[in-house]
């Protein structure tokens, strides 16, 4: 249930962003993005009083996960989809599981089957696909854009694994709060130069691009990461990361539907030869 919360409200977050950085600049969409949702949630978990890191382990995890998932992951995931379509930053997105698999393989010396193996390459594949085609119904679509938006992947996979760690120690809620508290904090600075050095200020910003900063304050970063950790923390890597073969479906359609992207042969091909991938994962 949690996982397919986060699923649901992640699936629209490449639209959201599409939507954000149409009318502010990426890099202060994914700033205003962590910080914002940090001055929001640092408050509540004093507040409440939530559960701290136990032990030195524990307060590494928080850290790293607070890196990963919320400086590294949503900063270069905002730039990379301003230079990239939609459709393709979505189904960049679906390889997060192969990531996720194998980060968690390492840190956790777990092995991977066969099946496993097997399947993350054939996923991987039809990402090579999708990020060497090029055509001019998806002109939006840049090289630099799509390897950007697949190195916040790798961010993001470490993220999850870390923070589904700390999660099952002290909690979900306390967890995305520690993590995303000190995200926010070590961003502020950047946040302050980038809207009173630089002026790069977004105040003319249209009602819909801030409406879509505040779905991936609230929804994307506060309510969806919550979900999944508490969902990894519960039943673990393994089991939770492949639901996420169906964020792509989501994100395509809401894609088509709202941002009227075109679907093109080489994306349709990927996100067969990708699921396809996924499936033989989960086998």
């Amino acid at each position: 249930m949690l996982a397919s919360m986060a699923i649901i409200l992640w699936g629209a977050t490449p639209a959201a962003t599409r939507i954000a950085v149409e009318g502010i600049d990426p890099l202060t969409v994914g700033l205003m993005r962590t910080v914002t949702a940090a001055l929001i949630l640092f408050p509540l978990a004093l507040l409440f009083k939530l559960p701290t890191p136990t032990d030195r382990q524990c307060w590494i995890d928080v850290l790293i996960s607070g890196l990963t998932g919320f400086v590294g992951y949503t900063l270069l995931y905002t730039v990379g989809q301003k230079l990239t379509s939609t459709a393709h930053a979505a189904l960049i997105l679906a390889s997060a599981p192969i990531f996720t698999g194998i980060i968690g393989a390492v840190i956790e010396r777990k092995w991977i089957t066969r099946n496993w193996i097997i399947g993350a390459v054939i996923a991987l594949l039809g990402e090579g696909i999708l990020i060497t085609s090029r055509t001019i119904e998806v002109a939006s679509a840049s090289l630099s854009g799509d390897l950007l938006v697949l190195t916040s992947v790798i961010f993001v996979g470490t993220s999850y694994v870390v923070g589904g760690r700390s999660s099952s120690r002290i909690g979900s809620y306390a967890t995305i709060s520690w993590s995303l508290g000190f995200a926010g904090l070590m961003l502020v600075p950047l946040l302050y130069w980038r809207l009173f050095v630089t002026h790069f200020a977004p105040l003319h910003a249209s009602l819909t691009s801030w409406l879509a900063v505040f779905y991936l304050v609230v929804f994307t970063s506060i309510i969806g990461w919550a979900a999944w950790y508490g969902a990894i923390g519960r039943a673990g890597v393994a089991h939770i990361t492949p639901i996420q073969f169906t964020q792509p479906v989501v994100s395509l359609l809401i894609a088509v539907a709202i941002l009227g992207e075109t679907v093109t042969a080489p994306i349709l091909l990927s996100v067969v030869v990708i699921l396809t991938g996924l499936a033989i994962t989960r086998k």
